[in-house]
């Protein structure tokens, strides 16, 4: 298979159902991903009471990975155009867990249980020298996502609600998760991978900002 490359804007649509007297055909439709609006150089379109939006700015605002495939004419949503044989799922699920598992003690300042995690040179850049402690914006981390994996590694998207002091009210940012001999060496945030917006729907009936 001809290696796979970035979709673009162009060539490829996401279709949603639309009540065709609900707008004029001249009304441009809006977009808003977990509750914030998305810009788009390339407008949605109405046609035939069907509303086409490029996937584009939907996988962006949803954190999913989308690629095309030139040669096959194959748009792969969240999945992977090189399949060929399950790698161990045992050892992703032991990762993940203990990844979700100090992201849950961390988040509930639960100094004994993040130390249970990791290894005696485990280090971090999540927090300063000191682990915080308190109350003060605890259980902040509103959403999880495993995103990404390499040998003895892991990055989780993070959507973080933030207190009143901070300029934004909503952080999604990415830490990277290694691994030693069962245990966690190091949670570092992804270089530039943070965004700041006001707000971020979990899903209806769990929204968070402003």
């Amino acid at each position: 298979m001809k290696r796979s490359i970035k979709i673009g804007l162009a060539g490829i649509v996401l279709t949603a159902v639309f009540s065709a007297g609900a707008y004029a055909a001249t009304t441009v439709p809006k977009i808003f991903v977990n509750s914030n609006q998305v810009k788009t150089s390339t407008q949605p379109k109405i046609i035939d009471g069907s509303v086409y939006v490029p996937i584009r700015v939907i996988s962006e605002g949803l954190g999913v990975d989308i690629q095309w495939d030139n040669k096959n004419k194959t748009v792969y949503v969240e999945s992977d155009p090189n399949f060929k044989l399950e790698n161990s799922s045992v050892q992703y699920v032991s990762e993940r867990n203990l990844a979700y598992k100090w992201i849950m003690a961390y988040d509930e300042r639960n100094h004994q249980g993040v130390l249970d995690l990791v290894t005696s040179n485990f280090s971090t850049d999540i927090y300063n020298e000191s682990f915080p402690t308190g109350t003060y914006n605890m259980g902040s981390i509103v959403d999880i996502k495993a995103v990404a994996r390499e040998t003895n590694g892991l990055t989780v998207r993070i959507v973080q609600r933030v207190t009143a002091e901070d300029d934004y009210k909503v952080k999604v940012e990415k830490w990277n998760f290694t691994f030693e001999e069962g245990k966690i060496k190091s949670v570092k945030a992804v270089p530039n991978s943070a965004k700041y917006l006001d707000r971020y729907t979990v899903f209806p009936g769990a929204s968070f900002g402003i």
